[in-house]
């Protein structure tokens, strides 16, 4: 199966990255498909994409290119860039730096440019009024690192795009590739978060009581509480707060650390593992689908890796289906 056919049936897609020029764009191509397919698609990204050239790395993009009868949400700034016949649908209260968030409905094929909402209650709000006004199909173009767009509160799906601009040493990718995975894939918490308010840091007690805990003295105080039940933060779950944890000598079996989303879950490889070694488990109130991983074997950076070793590794590394977009393209 292909990339584009086993995302059909997302109705809503959010495009992710491990790094800059993973190749979102050319994904977002292939997921467009021919302009006849046009109709009927929405499209937005929470940055600035179908530019000619990158303005971080000043690497070339490809454009791109819709068919007529989509939907088109971008910032008022960069409409003189979009040379497709269009009709306004809607003007949202959306503000960007390059201007108040507009849709349009393409009249006619050709290039466009994206430049929507940044926030998650945004892009909810604009995903329903891409359906109001008709849409099947919403894809969304996330940036490097943003992994709050994979919560299913904004998109059904999420596609990783990685590569090897993400490190100079292919086992690197996969394995920094392969944390991401995890941490989108986190399980359900099967109940609403316990949260306090004002408070970073919650434990709710297998009794059902609830009590805000002191993160300066975390460890002593959950020791204090039992050291059982789910622990919620609100905000950043940090390597710092893990290992404090970690190092504290308590039984952490009975204890489950949460989170609003997998976007909260700040951990790196080494303290993930070291958790779930002393047995403690984590999870998350919104969980993501992760519908595919993209795999790019070209480095912005001057490196490239052997596209099938690449291709291999991370098929062996991953639990979601794994594609190489630039050689289906090709084949």
């Amino acid at each position: 199966m292909r990339l584009n056919e086993l995302a059909a049936g997302v109705r809503t897609l959010s495009l992710a990255g491990t790094c800059k020029n993973a190749g979102k764009t050319t994904v977002l191509g292939t997921l467009i498909g021919p302009p006849a397919q046009s109709a009927g698609l929405a499209l937005t990204s929470i940055g600035r994409d179908g530019e000619s050239r990158d303005i971080v790395t000043d690497t070339p993009k490809p454009p791109i290119y819709v068919g007529r009868g989509a939907l088109i949400a971008t910032a008022e700034g960069l409409l003189p860039l979009c040379d497709t016949t269009r009709e306004i649908a809607a003007v949202t209260d959306v503000r960007t730096p390059m201007g108040q968030v507009v849709v349009f409905r393409t009249m006619s094929d050709g290039y466009v440019q994206l430049g929507g909402p940044s926030m998650n209650e945004q892009l909810s709000r604009l995903r329903e009024l891409f359906f109001e006004l008709g849409a099947r199909r919403v894809i969304i173009d996330g940036a490097a690192g943003r992994r709050s767009l994979c919560s299913r509160a904004v998109a059904d799906g999420v596609i990783l795009c990685t590569g090897a601009s993400l490190h100079r040493d292919i086992d690197t990718v996969v394995a920094e590739t392969a944390h991401v995975c995890d941490l989108l894939t986190l399980p359900g918490l099967g109940e609403e978060l316990p949260m306090l308010p004002g408070e970073r840091f919650v434990l709710r007690r297998s009794d059902g009581v609830c009590m805000a805990l002191d993160g300066s003295e975390l460890a002593r105080e959950l020791k204090k509480a039992g050291g059982a039940g789910v622990l919620a933060v609100a905000g950043a779950v940090t390597d710092s707060v893990v290992m404090a944890l970690v190092r504290s000598g308590l039984d952490l079996g009975h204890l489950t650390l949460a989170a609003g989303d997998a976007s909260q879950f700040l951990l790196s490889r080494g303290p993930l593992a070291d958790w779930r070694r002393k047995g403690g488990k984590a999870a998350v109130a919104h969980t993501a689908v992760l519908t595919a991983v993209t795999v790019n074997p070209v480095s912005a950076y001057g490196w490239r890796f052997d596209g099938q070793e690449l291709l291999e590794k991370m098929t062996a590394a991953v639990t979601a289906p794994v594609f190489d977009v630039m050689r289906e393209a090709n084949e």
